[in-house]
C-alpha cells in the first residue's frame, strides 16, 4: 500500500495539489467509488492473463470459472473456487464456461442481486466474447439444471447447498466512538499523532501551517493538510493515514482520504459543527441509505449518486437530510421494517456521529404517498416510477436477452 500513497503524491504534484485524494482496498471499496461502476465490478484471479485473452483461443481450453455476486446494494462479483463449498442459497453466481454463462439465482437471492448479475454476464458475453456466449438464466430452474450442475457433482448435491447468509451489510461497529481530531507532527523523523478535539469539531482546531487527522468512526479517516505544509508532509498524507489504521488497529481496509486546505469536500467539512468557507455556509448534502435492523444490529449500506430509481419497494430506506431524517418504506418491505421503521430511524440518530441541531425531524414516508418535500431531495422525480413493472427481474430479463 505504500507504493500506492507514493504515486497519489506524483499525481498530486502533477495537478497542483488540488484533487482529493482516496484510498480504495478490493473488497472493501466505498459507495462513492463503486458508483462509478453501475454494472457492477468483478474481480479476477490472476494477473494481465486473466483479464485479456484472444476469445477463439481462450475457448480451446477453457477452464470453469464461478464468480460470486455478493451485496444487497454495491454488488461485487468476485471469482471463487468453482466447488459446490463456495455456493449458498441467498445469493448470485455466475458459472463461466466460455461460450456458455449460467447465472445462478436461487429463491433466498435478492432482486437487485439478479439485475447485477443478469447485467455482469450480459456484459461478459457481449464485450470479452464478442456475443459469442451465451447467457442461460437460472431461476425457477436453478436447483433442476443438469449441465450446470454437473461442475458441481450433479444435481444430488443441491440438499448439501449452505443456507443464506446475512453478511452483505457494513455493520456500523465503532457506534459507541465520537469523532477526533489529531494534529500529526514527524519533526524527529518519528510521526507523533496528538488528539486535540473530540466529540464536538470547530474550523478553528484546524491550522494552517500543520496536518490534521480526522477520524470521523464510521466515515472514515481523513488526512488534512494546511497550505504551509511542506512538500515532504504532502508526500506522507496517506502513509500516515495508514500509521493511524495500525496504531488504533482499525481495519487495514477503512477508507482513508486526503484533503488539502481550501478544497475540502462535503464529506470531509460535514463533520465540523461550524464550517464557513469565506462568507458561505457549510452546505450538508443528503445522503440515502438501505437499512435493516436484524438480530438487534442496525446494519447500513450507503447509497452514493443516488436518484429515484435507486428507492427498491423491497426495502426500507432512509434519507438523511441533517435536520431531517426520512424513513421511506418500500411496498414490499416485510412487515417487521414496517412496523419498526421508525424506532429504526431513531437508532441511525443515535447511533450516528453526525453533527446536527437537537431539533432533527423524523418523517415515515410510503412508497407511493412521497410528498414534494420529500421528491425535491432528487435530481428527478417520476411519479409512475412506482406503477409498474419495469424494475422487475422478469422485466429486466426480456431487456436484457429479449427473453
Amino acid at each position: 500500500m505504500g507504493t500506492a500513497a507514493i504515486k497519489t503524491v506524483e499525481m498530486d504534484e502533477a495537478l497542483a495539489g488540488q484533487p482529493v485524494q482516496h484510498r480504495e482496498v478490493q473488497n472493501h471499496e466505498s459507495s462513492l467509488f463503486l458508483s462509478y461502476f453501475p454494472g457492477g465490478i468483478r474481480y479476477l484471479k490472476g494477473g494481465y492473463e486473466s483479464g485479456y485473452r484472444h476469445v477463439e483461443d481462450a475457448f480451446e481450453n477453457w477452464k470453469p470459472r464461478l464468480f460470486h455476486c455478493k451485496g444487497k446494494r454495491n454488488v461485487r462479483c468476485a471469482e471463487v473456487e468453482c466447488t459446490n463449498e463456495s455456493l449458498n442459497l441467498g445469493d448470485v453466481f455466475i458459472l463461466d464456461l466460455g461460450r456458455d454463462l449460467y447465472v445462478w439465482a436461487p429463491p433466498e437471492s435478492g432482486r437487485l442481486e439478479r439485475i447485477k448479475g443478469m447485467t455482469c454476464a450480459r456484459n461478459i458475453a457481449q464485450e470479452e466474447r464478442h456475443g459469442k456466449a451465451q447467457v442461460h438464466i437460472l431461476d425457477s430452474d436453478w436447483d433442476q439444471d443438469e449441465t450446470f450442475w454437473s461442475h458441481f457433482g450433479g444435481t444430488d448435491a443441491v440438499e448439501g447447498i449452505a443456507a443464506a447468509k446475512n453478511d452483505d451489510e457494513n455493520y456500523w461497529k465503532r457506534t459507541s466512538e465520537q469523532v477526533a481530531l489529531y494534529r500529526v507532527t514527524d519533526t524527529s523523523g518519528s510521526v507523533e499523532i496528538t488528539k486535540i478535539a473530540q466529540g464536538e469539531i470547530k474550523l478553528s482546531d484546524l491550522d494552517t501551517k500543520d496536518a490534521f487527522i480526522l477520524d470521523a468512526v464510521n466515515g472514515g479517516i481523513f488526512v488534512w493538510l494546511g497550505k504551509e505544509c511542506e512538500i515532504d508532509e504532502r508526500r506522507s498524507a496517506l502513509l500516515w493515514g495508514e500509521q493511524y489504521l495500525k496504531q488504533k488497529n482499525l481495519p487495514p481496509w477503512t477508507q482513508v482520504t486526503s484533503v488539502m486546505e481550501g478544497v475540502e469536500p462535503t464529506s470531509f467539512t460535514q463533520w465540523f459543527g461550524e464550517w464557513e468557507e469565506g462568507r458561505k455556509p457549510r452546505s450538508f448534502q443528503p445522503r440515502l441509505y438501505q437499512v435493516s435492523d436484524k438480530r438487534g444490529r442496525l446494519a447500513v449500506e450507503e447509497i452514493s449518486n443516488f436518484d429515484q430509481e435507486s428507492l427498491d419497494g423491497d426495502d426500507v430506506m432512509i434519507l438523511d437530510a441533517q435536520n431531517s431524517i426520512y424513513v421511506w418504506v418500500g411496498a414490499g418491505a416485510n412487515p417487521e421494517e414496517k412496523e419498526e421503521a421508525e424506532n429504526t430511524a431513531q437508532k441511525y440518530l443515535q447511533q450516528g456521529a453526525l453533527p446536527r441541531p437537537g431539533d432533527t425531524t423524523i418523517e415515515v414516508v410510503y412508497q407511493g404517498e412521497e410528498t414534494p418535500t420529500f421528491k425535491g431531495f432528487f435530481r428527478k422525480w417520476d411519479d409512475n416510477l412506482f406503477q409498474n413493472e419495469e424494475r422487475s427481474v422478469e422485466n429486466m430479463k426480456k431487456l436484457l436477452f429479449n427473453q
